[in-house]
Parts: C-alpha cells; structure tokens; sequence
C-alpha cells in the first residue's frame, strides 16, 4: 500500500471509531456493545445498591426474553428474640420505552416506567421515581 492509502485507511478508521463513541443511548455505557440490548437485559438481575446505599432487602428483577417480568422481594427482621421471613413474587410484563432508553414495567395493570442509565452485560442502572437502583447479573 502506498502512503496515501494509509492515510485513507487511517482516517476512515478515524471517523469509524468516533462514531461508535456517539452509540450508547445510556450515560454510563460504554460506547459500543456487540451485544443487543435485549441480550444484555434478559435474565436475573440482583438490587446492590439503592441511591448509593448497599440494600437491606434482596431484591431481583427477572427479565424474560418473551417480555415476562419476575421481582422477588425477601426481608428478615428479628422482634424479640423471634425471626421473621417475607417473601413476595410479583409478576407481570415489560417492554420498551422511549426509543428503548426506559423499560416499561406493567403489574396487575399498574405500569413502572424506569429509566435506563446504564446496562451492560453484567451491570445495570436503573432510575423510578427519582430513586436510581444498581443491579447486578446473577
């Protein structure tokens, strides 16, 4: 190859490369994922920290490649020397929202609209209410 096709090879590599930084649609993504976004959402997902805050509950969000949603919620708490246990499954649908920057949550008719600032194939970051949720992949 000759010094002008370098350079051409060099710049097309260029302007590739600095359109893969504008691909992310969610702020703490990295900028490119060979992976689909319904690839990296689907499976088990585990609350680690609610507002910055490691979680008191376990919680975990299951996503459905057939858009079926799961979330668990379990809590134990002792009161006088005795121990409970709480267990509630709640099950509905999700979908995508607003260009797939959101996730559309809908149980028994009640519809959740969380915004998505960050989803990897092992890390998740999720906004409701002005409360973010991070998740992790089971």
């Amino acid at each position: 190859m000759n010094r002008k096709n370098n350079i051409l090879l060099l710049a097309a590599t260029m302007v590739t490369v600095l359109n893969f930084q504008s691909c992310s649609k969610y702020d703490d993504n990295p900028a490119f994922s060979l992976s689909s976004k319904k690839s990296r959402l689907v499976g088990e997902w585990e609350v680690v920290k609610v507002d910055g805050q490691t979680s008191s509950y376990d919680i975990t969000f299951e996503f459905e490649d057939d858009n079926d949603f799961t979330q668990s919620i379990s809590y134990t708490y002792s009161y006088y020397g005795l121990t409970y246990t709480y267990n509630y499954d709640y099950t509905g649908t999700w979908e995508w929202g607003d260009g797939k920057e959101s996730i559309e949550v809908t149980i028994d008719g009640s519809k959740e609209d969380w915004e998505i600032s960050k989803l990897t194939k092992d890390e998740m970051k999720l906004a409701y209410d002005g409360t973010e949720v991070e998740f992790e992949k089971m």
